[in-house]
């Protein structure tokens, strides 16, 4: 009976665990929905919540922003395509910098994980 009811256990934490995954994002749009999406008048807030929902970054040149804000893309919500990338760029250096200062150690520690007086390599 015992081996029955950890067996049971573990069914109910796998189903459990199954049912709490989160659903997937929707694709991000991509620059033509977002002219599509203007030219249909929803607001830019609109389109801003479609673009964070979806978790959009979009890496465009300057010349292909002006050709969004001459199709009618208003901007604020090009300033947001362009916030969003700046704030994933900044993020993605945050944790390449927090990860070298753990190899590599700081100011004062040499980032070997046994102590400064210890070091295997002299």
């Amino acid at each position: 009976m015992p081996m029955t009811r950890w067996i049971l256990v573990a069914l109910l934490a796998v189903t459990l665990g199954g049912c709490a995954t989160s659903p997937p994002r929707p694709p991000a749009p991509t620059t033509d929905e977002i002219v599509q999406m203007s030219k249909d008048g929803l607001t830019p807030a609109e389109i801003i919540q479609r673009i964070d929902e979806s978790g959009g970054l979009y890496a465009l040149k300057a010349s292909e922003l002006a050709n969004l804000r001459e199709q009618g893309v208003s901007d604020e919500v090009i300033d947001h395509m362009q916030l969003t990338l700046l704030e994933a760029t900044r993020a993605r250096e945050a944790m390449r910098e927090r990860e070298r200062m753990w190899m590599f150690g700081y100011p004062g520690y040499p980032g070997y994980p046994w102590g400064y007086w210890r070091r295997p390599f002299y």
